[in-house]
């Protein structure tokens, strides 16, 4: 299962979707404009579903 963009900068969300096993498989630069901190990364992320065999 693919989650395609968590900002980077929230620590809490990154946290959350690696504590449910999720892994960052990429990083999409200045992808979100964030309202303090102007262009900063969002983060794509991946965890394979039980049962479902690893695609290569």
């Amino acid at each position: 299962m693919q989650f395609n963009f968590v900002v980077s900068t929230n620590a809490d969300a990154v946290h959350l979707w690696q504590k449910a096993g999720f892994a960052i498989v990429g990083r999409l630069p200045g992808a979100f404009r964030h309202p303090q901190l102007g262009p900063v990364d969002a983060l794509v992320m991946f965890h394979t579903l039980k049962g479902e065999p690893d695609e290569p």
